[in-house]
């Protein structure tokens, strides 16, 4: 099998390739029919026919600023309670708001929380815009267009017949003579809505409706041996083009026939025969075919009247599903064995070697679904932009930072300002305060002296215990 290259790809159609060579030559468009728009130049050459496509922030409030304690009263973290170093530690959720009363220290903090306020505002204008537009865009459905399919042919370097050389020149002459050959073409073009005052600026060019084009050839195949099958598929980032050309070598005409895939955005299937005589469908997308199959059970009565999940088959449905009683989440699985791919254009045509250009006499139409302009523009206005987010979460970063910043200050200030007022009161508080957070450090081991004065505390295992351990330590010693 060999590839078959689009007009303009330079694979394929140099001299001495897969393809052979091609020359430059002159011929009338067969674009130049009622409602095609405006034809090829008659000087295009014939290898290249295409036209140009339009074109880490700290988190939290930081803490009151008190001294270390003592060597003596800090205890060692256990194993456990280590951060493991390969592992960054998880920041809290950043916090904009800035700290209570904070208007009476900086007057200009009432801006930014005005700012806040907008903000909140211009968010929810915009979700709820996007929310229409997303609304809008679900509702834009593709138009119907026709495309007109032209089927034409080339021949070069034929015999006697096409090239009658003077008497003087020697007919077998080896410098004079070239390999016969010639071009078969398949051009497309979408045609203007009938009501249209002017064309469209920039179509979607041929290729764009195409999935997969195969040519099969009628000739003999020792003769042949570069094959008689061409294909060519849609790749990954193949650039769009206005039709595909084929070029081999002969002298005598070859009967083609031409495969055309059209490339259905949604996917559509075909169905099998007996679903599609119950639904009257050939050919459409799977969530139609589910939605006229949800018609039928609706319109027969056959939802289950207790359990509203089930469906209960009639005799069609149970001969195309194969079970009496299925569920509705079920049913796309079970028609997934009645789809099929939808069946391709098949096009006849007779490649001509007895004349220079040959044109089919007949051009095909083919109704095929364009994408609504207005669609695709809402689709890059939903898209968001990357760079634009990148920008937004610095500036948030920043706005963060300097928040805590604020905070910061703040509690300095406040401790500051509390010792300041009653510097006696305030060192009790503290002192209060650091003896209560390292109790719970170290945990209560405080006794109660009235208890120690009483012959029962002295039963305890806990006292026993300590005094083992204390004579154990002397022993030691």
């Amino acid at each position: 099998m060999t590839s078959l290259p689009p007009y303009g790809s330079p694979a394929g159609l140099g001299r001495g390739g897969a393809m052979g060579g091609s020359v430059p030559h002159s011929y009338a468009s067969p674009f130049n029919v009622p409602g095609g728009g405006a034809g090829m130049p008659s000087n295009t050459p014939a290898q290249f026919y295409q036209r140009s496509a339009p074109g880490p922030m700290p988190s939290g409030l930081a803490a009151s600023p008190v001294p270390a304690p003592a060597p003596s009263a800090m205890m060692p973290k256990r194993p456990a309670e280590t951060a493991p170093s390969g592992k960054p530690k998880r920041k809290r959720p950043a916090d904009r708001v800035l700290p209570k009363k904070i208007e009476a220290y900086i007057p200009e903090s009432r801006l930014y929380t005005q700012l806040q306020e907008v903000e909140k505002k211009l968010d929810a204008t915009i979700s709820r815009k996007k929310l229409d537009m997303m609304e809008q865009k679900n509702q834009l459905k593709p138009s119907k267009r026709t495309l007109r399919i032209f089927l034409s042919n080339l021949s070069s370097d034929q015999y006697v017949e096409m090239n009658p050389l003077s008497e003087n020149e020697d007919v077998f002459s080896l410098e004079s003579m070239r390999a016969p050959s010639w071009t078969l073409r398949i051009e497309g073009r979408l045609l203007d809505l009938p009501n249209s005052r002017k064309p469209q600026a920039n179509p979607p060019k041929f290729s764009t409706f195409v999935r997969s084009v195969i040519v099969e050839l009628q000739r003999d195949k020792d003769l042949y041996p570069e094959g008689n099958i061409i294909e060519w598929h849609r790749g990954e980032g193949s650039p769009d083009c206005d039709g595909f050309e084929i070029k081999r070598k002969g002298d005598s005409d070859v009967n083609a026939k031409i495969l055309i895939y059209l490339d259905h955005k949604p996917e559509k299937v075909k169905l099998s025969t007996s679903l599609s005589k119950l639904l009257d469908i050939h050919t459409d997308t799977p969530t139609n075919v589910i939605m006229a199959l949800w018609q039928y059970v609706k319109s027969q009565k056959l939802q289950d009247p207790d359990d509203k999940r089930f469906i209960n088959c009639d005799e069609q449905l149970r001969q195309i599903l194969g079970q009496p009683r299925i569920t509705f989440a079920h049913m796309p699985e079970l028609l997934r064995a009645h789809f099929a791919p939808p069946d391709p254009i098949v096009l006849e045509y007779t490649v001509r070697t007895d004349k220079e250009q040959n044109v089919s006499q007949f051009a095909y139409d083919v109704e095929v679904e364009v994408p609504n302009p207005m669609r695709e523009r809402l689709e890059q206005t939903l898209v968001s932009n990357p760079q634009l987010q990148r920008d937004i979460g610095q500036l948030d970063d920043k706005i963060t930072t300097l928040i805590q910043t604020i905070n910061h200050c703040k509690l300095k200030r406040d401790f500051m300002l509390s010792f300041a007022n009653d510097p006696i009161g305030f060192l009790n508080q503290w002192m209060a305060s650091q003896s209560r957070d390292l109790e719970v450090i170290l945990g209560d081991t405080r006794f109660n002296l009235e208890e120690t004065r009483r012959a029962t505390f002295f039963d305890h295992s806990v006292v026993q215990e300590a005094v083992f351990h204390h004579l154990r330590q002397k022993d030691i010693e």
